[in-house]
């Protein structure tokens, strides 16, 4: 038995229709993956832009004193650490320290220094190498200082630079005080007139009121 057709079977519109669904539905899927890129792009450009405004927020607003807290005081022998220079010990420098509290006070200081020449040798270390001591003791605290004051040169001249933004800032925002209360007073002047002429108008127009 032969199957009936529908109208639009008779019509010929069935292929026609199926023919026409199939890009329509390819094109919207098109479409809706295009929108969900689309959406993926905004929101990545909105997370750089969030990223972008935090970074600049935050350096903004950096206290410029945590340079300064970051800083400390060194003590002699962390300097001398910090060079691997020996402070203590028979080849320091410093050794003639203890060997001059060892002699009277009353000795001229001629003969405490043969005295301790001496005694120098007599411990069985070279003049030589102590004077190599003091020499690259020497040497670093040069080194260390010229460090140092580089660095803190630095934060003081930025710490400037932001006294001086600062002050510009301040300037401006002095002027735009001053301006924004003249443009107060000549609108108020304005408005107060325009008031007046109003109101003498109506009280010409009705004393009564």
């Amino acid at each position: 038995m032969k199957e009936k057709k529908s109208l639009l079977e008779k019509f010929g519109l069935v292929e026609k229709v199926e023919v026409q669904d199939t890009p329509d539905i390819k094109e919207e899927d098109q479409e809706l993956m295009a929108a969900v890129e689309k959406m993926k792009l905004v929101k990545e450009q909105q997370s750089t832009a969030r990223t972008t405004v935090i970074s600049q927020s935050q350096g903004e607003n950096e206290d410029p004193t945590n340079a300064m807290k970051s800083k400390k005081l060194y003590r002699a022998e962390d300097i001398y650490k910090s060079y691997n220079i020996k402070t203590q010990g028979i080849n320091s420098l410093f050794i003639i320290e203890s060997f001059l509290k060892a002699l009277p006070d009353y000795l001229p200081i001629d003969v405490k220094r043969e005295s301790m020449l001496n005694i120098v040798m007599s411990s069985g270390v070279s003049v030589e190498s102590l004077m190599a001591d003091g020499n690259d003791k020497l040497r670093c605290m040069k080194e260390f200082s010229e460090s140092f004051t580089r660095d803190t040169n630095d934060t003081v001249l930025s710490c400037e630079n932001e006294i001086r933004k600062l002050n510009e800032k301040i300037s401006n925002y002095k002027k735009a005080i001053d301006a924004m209360k003249k443009l107060q007073e000549e609108q108020g002047a304005i408005v107060r007139y325009e008031t007046e002429r109003i109101n003498n108008i109506l009280h010409f127009m009705n004393p009564n009121l």
